[in-house]
């Protein structure tokens, strides 16, 4: 039950503040939706103009009870992706989150996109991370605060983030960023959140430097224990004129888990058209992995098929693993060390060596409708659970 605290109002000037529950759990909201909007706004950025307030764009609190969540009110922002600017939504509403642990929110959008979650520090320091959210359907977003990762190091003065600091948060469409790969993209479009609230409760760890099981150092790219999708679908079709597609997978988190524990991976549904390459990618450009020497994952796919492992460094370069999937032996454990990548045929490296330092992102790519003997239209589910790099000292 919310619960607002009046005296915390009048002294740090909330407009929500923390309630602490009978299980002891702490918690900070910073906008329910449930009375008028206050402090939100959108923001533009353009080249060499920098940050502006977005006249072009709308925010409004909304009580059509299908586009709410909790409660009887949900904010819907309103913009268009175009090549001419970011757009993001912004409340700037200073927060001691001391004793904070997690964030917690809903959001919905029109198109599927990624979305860029930030909270901002005083002195500009930025900690962000994305997550995947589906066309027309509830998205729960739920995170611990140290799994986001600081945009620029120059700016964090102690390199991670300082919760009696932050100034601000902040949601981007990454569409944005990427229209001008993909045209296709562009048009108006809608997003709604609700509930956002933060929390001195920890949640398991999906991702992030840890241990495994047997103490081993590890850096855990995603065991999908939690609701929040980091990974983004994407196709490549090589046809007369080869075209990329993004977000045209559907992708969920589901209670099929794969050996290596836990209670969910992640699913990807798709149609095998000829000459298209369907696949996963997950960005860890803002991750330190100086460390890493292989790569572990588990895999299933409901048809047979010949898939790829890639690893791309961050000048472009792409280290490759094939690797044959049969639906009939279930999930697959892989274990990749990085010496057994090779590297793509039209891709250059001047050391011709995976750089663990320089790596960008991983992705996993169905081969099946490209080889000889593809047949159209042929439905798969390929499965993805407990991805992981191994760290050395």
């Amino acid at each position: 039950m919310k619960r607002v605290q009046a005296v915390a109002i009048l002294l740090l000037g909330f407009l929500a503040a923390g309630a602490r529950g009978q299980d002891g759990v702490k918690t900070v909201l910073l906008d329910d939706f449930e009375s008028e909007l206050s402090g939100w706004s959108p923001v533009k950025i353009e080249e060499g103009a920098g940050f502006s307030v977005d006249g072009d764009s709308r925010v409004a609190i909304t009580r059509d009870a299908q586009h709410v969540k909790v409660g009887k009110g949900a904010l819907v922002y309103s913009y268009e992706v175009t090549p001419a600017a970011i757009r993001a939504l912004s409340i700037q509403r200073p927060k001691d989150l001391t004793g904070m642990k997690s964030l917690h929110f809903w959001v919905k959008c029109t198109s599927a996109t990624a979305v860029m979650v930030g909270l901002n520090e005083t002195g500009g320091a930025s900690y962000q991370t994305s997550v995947y959210c589906p066309a027309g359907a509830w998205q729960e977003v739920a995170l611990n605060l140290d799994e986001l990762a600081l945009d620029d190091p120059s700016k964090g003065r102690n390199g991670a983030l300082d919760l009696d600091q932050v100034e601000s948060f902040h949601l981007v469409d990454l569409g944005g960023f990427l229209v001008r790969m993909i045209p296709d993209i562009k048009g108006p479009r809608l997003m709604w959140i609700d509930d956002v609230t933060f929390s001195s409760k920890t949640l398991p760890q999906t991702s992030g430097a840890t241990q495994s099981g047997q103490g081993a150092p590890i850096y855990l790219v995603d065991s999908f224990e939690s609701p929040v999708i980091r990974w983004a679908s994407a196709s490549f079709e090589v046809g007369g004129t080869p075209r990329v597609n993004l977000f045209d997978a559907p992708l969920a988190v589901d209670s099929e888990a794969g050996p290596g524990g836990g209670k969910r991976s992640l699913r990807m549904t798709y149609a095998r058209q000829v000459g298209k390459i369907q696949g996963l990618i997950r960005n860890l450009e803002k991750v330190d992995l100086r460390k890493a020497t292989g790569l572990d994952l588990s895999l299933k796919t409901a048809r047979d098929g010949t898939f790829l492992v890639s690893i791309q460094e961050k000048g472009g370069a792409r280290y490759q693993q094939v690797v044959e999937l049969r639906a009939a032996e279930g999930w697959k454990k892989l274990s990749l060390a990085f010496t057994a990548f090779k590297l793509a045929e039209d891709s250059h490296d001047e050391n011709g060596k995976l750089d663990a330092d320089q790596i960008k992102e991983i992705s996993l790519a169905d081969l099946s409708a490209v080889l000889p003997g593809a047949v159209p239209g042929v439905e798969n589910v390929l499965r993805v659970d407990d991805v992981r790099f191994s760290l050395g000292k």
